[in-house]
């Protein structure tokens, strides 16, 4: 199989220990299926159901077997978009950390104000915001690390492109930046 570092969202070991088979066993199995012809949904049912792994594993299978050929780049969900994440620890205890995102007036001393519309959240563990820049949604999820430390996870959702999926990444990772800074005054 050709160098696919980068590719695929495992190594070949992970998968072989997760599944009972390496990618190159998968897509020769698919391809003689004719899985090229089939939905992400339709792969994926396939590789659990005929095959008796995991849906998390099955999944797995359907997205590597998608970059492999062509179908789907890093980033690119199967509606065609792009997602990207980061994060960041914080010197903030959880309760602190989350209000800088969930209250309006905090968000708007380290973010240009307007930047998100808060869609929903869950005390201390998640959030989900519209991203009013890039039309997207972005979500959140913190880990509490202590009472002087906290972590945000962030899955932006909804790009048009790998190019506008980096520049976000790269925008959110400042962003963080400036957070943190926010956080430690």
């Amino acid at each position: 199989m050709a160098d696919t570092t980068g590719t695929l969202p495992m190594s070949d070991d992970a998968i072989n220990q997760g599944t009972g088979k390496t990618w190159s066993e998968w897509r020769e199995l698919l391809d003689t299926w004719g899985a090229s012809e089939k939905s992400h949904k339709e792969i994926a049912s396939f590789v659990s159901n005929e095959h008796g792994v995991d849906d998390w594993w099955a999944q797995g299978v359907a997205l590597g077997y998608e970059r492999l050929i062509g179908r789907r780049s890093v980033g690119q969900r199967a509606d065609g978009k792009f997602s990207t994440s980061a994060s960041k620890t914080m010197s903030a205890g959880i309760a602190r950390h989350f209000a800088a995102w969930v209250d309006e007036s905090q968000r708007n001393n380290w973010l240009p104000p307007g930047t998100l519309t808060l869609r929903t959240a869950q005390d201390g563990k998640s959030a989900r915001f519209d991203d009013n820049e890039s039309g997207g949604i972005i979500a959140l999820w913190f880990t509490d690390k202590g009472e002087t430390k906290s972590s945000v996870s962030i899955q932006i959702e909804g790009l048009p492109d790998k190019t506008a999926a980096d520049a976000r990444k790269a925008l959110w990772k400042t962003r963080l930046n400036d957070l943190a800074v926010y956080l430690k005054g």
